[in-house]
């Protein structure tokens, strides 16, 4: 893959490098919101008890739909529009894993996303120092699978955020059924996965792939009819005085940007400081490179925080586990950007013959 910011006019690399300087320095101005609350409920009031409770309820033999509406409505949470309430599949499939299994299984996903993402990155950072530098930069995109002392095996975006990232890494230019059934587990896990496919679809149709188009838009056929049927089955469970959604249009911006970046190793141990930083890096990274992967990881990470910037309330930051992996695989490739961005702005221009 070649660099596409190496050829840039010195004007353009110098107003690329004052634009990445400003919303880096606007970003750490910003307040931090990445730090813990220590006035946060107790643990059985918070969605991860309630997660738990679901989970508990399903594996006793009780239908999804019924827990999952009792529960919220307990808890006096949202359950108006249907997309309040998550779709069944993760509930069932923990509820199937024996007691304590579920951290294990997304430990060893996580595993495979580093492992696919090193073999892909090997051409863009060989050698013994950009082998180690790209499994630092995976490992701390998706760290919190290892050692966080919550139960995020429990949220949906997590698991989602890490099958699209090894459904991408899956992706070649002659292969693509796993990824595509990769993709598929995450859209029916987490809704918030279907822009993958669609993404995946449309740059497959503008590639002239007409079979990986195919495939991945009719895997984005199958996960909206489950999300149909889902929203079908709890149609005679919602009340008309059960509680709705304030909605997701928040215009958070780029506060919010970053405070769903925090899902990043370093940045729960450093603070929101290095997410303004990490975040337009890993921009610039993946944008940066020529080649079907690089392009189709900068198209994710710009849609999804575009997406960001106008969807998603204050507590909705775990939306961020969606793109945490791919934040990290972008990082991995900012620094020859950077560096060839650099040469681009100190590049003298050329004088015209006399």
């Amino acid at each position: 893959m070649t660099s596409r910011v190496a050829a840039l006019p010195q004007w353009a690399a110098l107003a690329a490098l004052a634009l990445l300087a400003g919303i880096i320095a606007y970003g750490v101005r910003l307040p931090d919101v990445t730090r813990p609350d220590p006035h946060r409920p107790p643990p059985s009031r918070t969605d991860m008890g309630f997660y738990r409770r679901v989970v508990a309820r399903v594996r006793a033999g009780e239908p999804y739909e019924a827990a999952a509406v009792t529960e919220q409505r307990a808890e006096h949470y949202a359950l108006r529009p249907f997309l309040t309430v998550r779709p069944p599949w993760l509930a069932e499939f923990l509820a199937w894993l024996p007691r304590g299994a579920a951290s294990r299984v997304m430990a060893v996903l996580a595993l495979a996303v580093i492992g696919a993402w090193m073999v892909r990155l090997w051409p863009l950072a060989p050698g013994p120092a950009g082998l180690a530098w790209s499994g630092i930069g995976l490992a701390c995109g998706v760290g919190w699978a290892f050692f966080s002392k919550v139960e995020l095996s429990l949220i949906h975006e997590a698991w989602a955020g890490l099958l699209i990232a090894l459904s991408l890494a899956l992706r070649r230019e002659r292969r693509f059924g796993a990824a595509v059934l990769v993709g598929l587990l995450a859209a029916l896990i987490r809704e918030l996965a279907m822009p993958y496919l669609l993404v995946m679809a449309a740059l497959a149709v503008m590639d002239k792939k007409r079979g990986e188009a195919l495939a991945f838009a009719a895997t984005l056929a199958i996960a909206l009819l489950a999300l149909a049927w889902h929203a079908h089955a709890l149609a005679p469970l919602i009340r008309s005085t059960d509680k709705a959604s304030k909605g997701w249009l928040a215009l958070g911006g780029w506060p919010f940007v970053l405070s769903a970046a925090r899902w990043n190793v370093l940045i729960l141990l450093a603070g929101q400081w290095l997410a303004a930083i990490l975040v337009p890096l890993a921009l610039l990274g993946a944008a940066a490179r020529n080649g079907p992967l690089a392009t189709r990881l900068a198209i994710l990470l710009a849609g999804y925080l575009g997406g960001f910037l106008i969807f998603g309330r204050p507590e909705n930051y775990y939306w961020g586990f969606i793109i945490a992996p791919l934040i990290g695989a972008g990082v991995v490739l900012a620094p020859p950007a950077i560096v060839d961005l650099i040469r681009a702005a100190a590049r003298r221009p050329r004088l015209a013959p006399a």
